[in-house]
């Protein structure tokens, strides 16, 4: 099962953050080539540089005939711990949908952790039509756990639009992410992250259409060595992307 190879990304070190890697290839870009390689996924490495600080970035660009996009960032802040629910369970969930759904767009995001500099790239290739017409773009974020309960980005929209009225989903107030960069560009683009439902009778600031309080404190994991391969879920993560994932961009 594909959703199982979070387990060797997750054993894949950088030197450090997208600014700090260098002009080789970093291991978990390596990791990702050789994961599409071995799934027989076409994909492009779009390689671009800071010359002022001899570094490379990279996106993964994986071309598809919809004019509906997915996207996540491979980039990481802290070297030393697994990076497990940001973000290696979304690049996972990223090629697992691709592989069910040949059809659509997905891009692999450099450089989200420093301001979105891969998505900007790319938004510049999306208006210049580099991609046909895209109506949309999807950011997966922090989707290691909570399968078909999530919440999406307050950017109003479209997509926005229709994932509430397929799922009836909670509306969160979010930090920066490359959705956020998207949007600059006056593309249609949200971020969607799903979280575990709390236990008995705990509540937090995010409630689902059933009434189940989610976890919201799971977010608060993200560059500390509490974000660990034991937070994750490849069962959630198998359920986020053919229950949640294939619906709406179908």
């Amino acid at each position: 099962m594909i959703y199982n190879k979070i387990n060797d990304f997750c054993a894949v070190r950088n030197l450090g953050s997208c600014r700090k890697n260098g002009m080789e290839i970093t291991p978990r870009v390596k990791f990702i080539i050789e994961l599409l390689e071995s799934e027989g996924i076409e994909y492009e490495l779009d390689t671009f540089e800071d010359k002022l600080e001899d570094n490379k970035y990279y996106n993964i660009i994986m071309r598809g005939s919809s004019n509906r996009m997915i996207v996540a960032h491979h980039d990481i802040v802290n070297p030393n711990i697994d990076n497990a629910n940001d973000n290696s369970a979304s690049v996972i969930n990223v090629i697992a949908t691709k592989k069910l759904r040949p059809n659509i767009n997905a891009v692999i995001l450099d450089g989200e952790e420093f301001g979105g500099i891969g998505s900007n790239r790319l938004s510049k290739q999306i208006i210049r039509g580099d991609f046909g017409d895209i109506e949309w773009v999807l950011n997966f974020e922090l989707t290691g756990r909570g399968g078909k309960y999530f919440f999406i980005g307050n950017y109003p929209g479209p997509l926005n639009d229709r994932i509430k009225n397929m799922f009836d989903c909670p509306i969160v107030r979010t930090p920066f992410n490359d959705a956020v960069t998207i949007r600059r560009y006056g593309i249609d683009s949200t971020v969607i992250n799903p979280l575990p439902p709390l236990n008995g009778t705990e509540k937090s600031q995010v409630q689902f259409n059933d009434g189940k309080y989610l976890d919201y404190d799971l977010l608060f994991n993200c560059h500390s060595a509490k974000d660990s391969l034991s937070t994750i879920s490849t069962t959630d993560m198998k359920e986020f992307v053919e229950e949640v994932i294939l619906k709406i961009i179908d």
